[in-house]
């Protein structure tokens, strides 16, 4: 009896084995064998650090989930170990320190032509010249250079050019951000830019080049230049050379920047095409001297000359020089103008500071009129000039202006600034050098 009973058993087993089996095959899925892994997560894996791969005995998941799809097969396995892969990191960019010693040491680099733009703790951002700042250690610098930490450098510029910038992490010096440009491209770039501009100019003789610093004059006559002494032999052909630095006076008066604000709303109110061609009121200055510099050795050198001038300032200047403008003025109605009082002794001293810059070997462009100071407060171009008339600044417009006296600036100090498009946060060219008249 013992044995049929276990026979029994053991025959009731195989039954519910096959109705077990059977049952499968009607939901059509067949069940085998399966080993159970051990449920712990692999933190390793969570990291991305499980050097045993398909063979941990832990499970590798990016979360943990109570589902039965959170069972990974070999293939998910490795799609899990792609995701869990950090993100590429951005490339690493060249810092600021990298910049300077390239435009310091790379001899294809012209290193005038570098514009460093950098965080003023009060002013804001400034806008230098490169080879105005000394490169040294600071701890080994005295106080009368101009250097700056390099963390507060913000940016570098070509010309007009942005070329290296942090916060946008623009890298053309280098190219180390994924730009396919370096410098040497954009200096090509830029040649070839400024070589189509002078060919336009050259096929229109009747169009003026656009001066920058707002002297703008009358061309000479072939008598006046015959009537230059040995000193300005040079002058007509300097005369086509682009200003890249200028002497000035800086008008910081709020009587004349008022005054001249009244007659630019006279010239708008009459077109307003006109403000196109007003000169900004930070921008107002009277310009003594224009220098093209080649070099930052010229750029030295001028340096130099303003030192040297400053022991005998007292000696050719009055006790006190005050810029009175009385009139507006134009010429050949294209350039509007406040011309101010004589002032004894001013242009003797103008006269000496060119003649200095001269005995250094620096270019000069004289206007034909070198003693005619003049404040420029509108200029069009003689191209829009003679394309549209109607925007000439005519006496019987400008003289509508109800103002007889259009204020006074005190001189006490003369500015070394860049002929560039680049202002100051003040709206004012970039300065070099500030230099105190007394």
């Amino acid at each position: 009896m013992e044995n049929t009973d276990n026979d029994g058993d053991t025959k009731d087993d195989e039954v519910n084995m096959e109705g077990a089996t059977s049952q499968n095959e009607e939901t059509g899925t067949t069940e085998e064998a399966e080993v159970t892994p051990d449920d712990t997560i692999c933190q390793f894996f969570l990291l991305g650090r499980c050097r045993f791969g398909d063979k941990c005995r832990n499970r590798h998941i990016g979360l943990p989930s109570a589902s039965n799809d959170s069972h990974v097969t070999k293939d998910n396995k490795g799609k899990g170990n792609q995701a869990s892969k950090p993100k590429g990191k951005k490339p690493p960019m060249k810092t600021a320190t990298d910049v300077i010693s390239r435009i310091q040491w790379d001899t294809q680099l012209p290193k005038e032509r570098f514009i460093v733009g950098y965080l003023d703790r009060f002013l804001g951002t400034i806008e230098k010249p490169f080879s105005a700042f000394c490169w040294e250690d600071l701890a080994s610098l005295g106080v009368d250079v101009l250097a700056i930490p390099k963390h507060r450098i913000q940016y570098f510029k070509y010309q007009d050019l942005v070329v290296w910038d942090k916060v946008s992490r623009i890298d053309n010096i280098f190219g180390s951000t994924g730009s396919s440009l370096t410098i040497l491209d954009i200096i090509d770039r830029y040649e070839l830019m400024m070589q189509a501009e002078r060919n336009k100019v050259e096929d229109n003789s009747g169009q003026e080049q656009d001066d920058v610093t707002a002297n703008e004059v009358e061309e000479p006559k072939v008598e006046e230049l015959e009537e230059k002494d040995c000193a300005t032999v040079d002058h007509a052909d300097t005369r086509r050379l682009r200003p890249t630095h200028f002497i000035a006076v800086r008008i910081s008066s709020e009587d004349v920047k008022c005054s001249v604000k009244e007659v630019q709303n006279v010239l708008q109110k009459h077109n307003i095409d006109m403000a196109e061609f007003c000169i900004p009121l930070p921008e107002l200055h009277l310009t003594l001297c224009l220098l093209h510099l080649e070099s930052s050795e010229d750029i030295e050198a001028a340096y130099t000359v303003l030192q040297e001038l400053k022991s005998d300032m007292q000696r050719l200047l009055p006790p006190s020089l005050i810029l009175s403008f009385e009139g507006l003025k134009d010429f050949h109605s294209r350039v509007l103008y406040l011309e101010p009082a004589p002032i004894p002794g001013f242009g003797s001293f103008v006269n000496r500071l060119n003649q200095s810059f001269r005995t250094k070997g620096l270019k000069i462009i004289d206007p034909p009129q070198a003693n005619s100071f003049h404040l420029t407060i509108a200029k069009m171009p003689r191209s829009v000039a003679s394309r549209n008339p109607s925007l000439l600044f005519r006496p019987e417009v400008y003289r509508t202006v109800t103002l007889t006296h259009f204020g006074a600036q005190h001189i006490d100090c003369l500015s070394f600034c860049y002929a560039g498009s680049s202002r100051r946060t003040d709206g004012f060219y970039t300065t070099l050098l500030e230099l105190p008249l007394y």
